[in-house]
């Protein structure tokens, strides 16, 4: 009897790990569908993703020259198609896409002279319905859109995190939030200097029946790019050269866009950044978030930390909070954003940025991972090295992961698709030049990735 009850009990195991290892090899059959930037190696990033009118489009980050927008009608290589290029430089960077059904596409841009809102009913002809950070200069991001109820909204920021929203999609107005989402307050590094603590509001989506607002309290200054420290031997992301944050995110709801409700903040139970700020002045970074979904009925946030100490929330009511995945618990210690959710076959994938020397161990670039559950102990890896492992020049002595982030997701002909970022070509200095990069060759630039379930 006994030896018949180990021999069952070794025989599950058997089963559950052959279950899982054909689960997990399934889910790694992976196809590099396009490269190189599109063949413009100064493409960083693969910065959004979405689908409208049965085409699949990417909008690419590019602070050596201007923004693009590129589609495909089936994702497969060589089919890519540029559709938008930014005329004025300064335009650096598509930062978010969003197709309001098949009525438009709208696309949110980085632009150093004030953000942009483009339009376009094609996805081929675009026109600009808002800019100059829509009577703002200094609101130069427009990082997400969203349609809730008869409006459509655009989370900005930079100078301070601010709400735009129109009916039409053609005429965009601020909106006077009640509170103001501006009107945390916090004290800078040195405790005698009051300043705002939400500069921008990140990620915007709808949650049973009310719109959500996360924001972040720092914000790259990507002018400022040509000051890279390039002596971090990779203990920071480059694009987090800016000092501590003195706040942290915070969480904002709203049932008609205009009345709202701080969810997650100074005066609750979890404060700003879930439970960090100034309630823990050792862990001021976890001061963003960088990416939101909603899966199997509840709603996920996923967070950016300068220090690698990211991190995944949910809420089944928006607000009681519970932690489903800790990186740095996990000895995932170079895991700097959690930049990407999209549920794909009643799974939760999740992309990271994951930067540091190369040399370092445990540091293999961009890394994915899923759930089928989205609970605690959940998740399991599928990419741990950027796909392909590759590294590239970065500065003396110091090669990094070239394809360190997943930056975009997107389902499209029923396969998942993802964006990469490769470090950000920025100029620098250079003996007998005058500029060059960080990153230079045919192998830099963004990438994008097929899976087929």
């Amino acid at each position: 009897m006994k030896k018949f009850i180990q021999s069952s009990i070794i025989a599950i195991i058997v089963i559950v790990f052959i279950f899982f290892l054909a689960h997990y090899s399934n889910a790694q059959s992976w196809q590099r569908v396009g490269d190189a930037g599109f063949g413009n190696p100064r493409n960083d990033y693969a910065w959004c993703m979405t689908t409208f009118k049965g085409r699949l489009y990417v909008g690419t980050l590019n602070l050596m020259g201007r923004a693009e927008i590129w589609r495909s009608q089936s994702g497969e290589p060589n089919t890519w198609e540029q559709v938008y290029n930014a005329r004025l430089m300064g335009n650096f960077g598509i930062r978010c896409l969003y197709a309001d059904g098949d009525q438009a596409l709208y696309a949110g841009t980085l632009n150093q002279r004030g953000a942009q809102i483009l339009r376009s009913t094609n996805g081929y002809s675009w026109q600009t319905i808002a800019k100059r950070g829509i009577g703002n200069r200094k609101n130069r991001n427009i990082r997400c859109i969203t349609r809730f109820g008869e409006y459509l909204y655009a989370g900005a920021g930079s100078d301070g995190a601010n709400l735009f929203r129109s009916k039409e999609g053609i005429q965009w107005e601020m909106v006077e939030t009640i509170p103001d989402i501006k009107s945390t307050m916090v004290f800078n590094t040195s405790g005698d200097t009051p300043i705002m603590n939400n500069l921008m509001i990140g990620e915007l989506t709808v949650f049973k029946g009310q719109l959500y607002a996360f924001t972040w309290t720092k914000d790259v200054d990507f002018r400022s790019m040509k000051n890279l420290d390039r002596n971090r031997e990779g203990q920071k992301p480059p694009e987090a050269n800016l000092p501590p944050a003195p706040g942290a995110f915070e969480v904002w709801r709203s049932s008609d866009g205009i009345n709202w409700e701080k969810v997650v903040g100074q005066d609750d139970e979890y404060r700003n950044g879930m439970g960090f700020s100034l309630h823990d002045p050792e862990n001021l970074d976890n001061d963003v978030v960088t990416s939101v979904a909603v899966f199997e009925g509840n709603l996920y946030l996923g967070t950016g930390h300068d220090y690698g100490k990211t991190s995944i929330w949910r809420t089944n009511d928006g607000t009681k909070w519970e932690k489903v995945l800790d990186f740095f618990e996990l000895g995932e210690k170079f895991n700097f954003y959690i930049w990407r959710m999209q549920p794909f076959h009643n799974k939760l994938f999740i992309g990271t940025l994951n930067l540091g020397d190369a040399a370092n161990p445990g540091v293999t670039g961009a890394q994915i991972w899923f759930s089928e559950t989205g609970t605690l102990d959940s998740f399991y890896p599928l990419i741990l090295n950027g796909f392909d492992g590759e590294t590239v020049f970065f500065t003396k002595n110091l090669d990094l992961p070239k394809n360190c982030g997943i930056r975009s997701m997107a389902v499209f002909n029923d396969a998942l698709f993802v964006g990469t970022a490769t470090v950000l070509s920025v100029p620098v200095s250079r003996r007998g030049e005058r500029f060059g990069l960080y990153i230079v060759g045919k192998n830099a630039g963004c990438e994008i990735w097929k899976m087929i379930p």
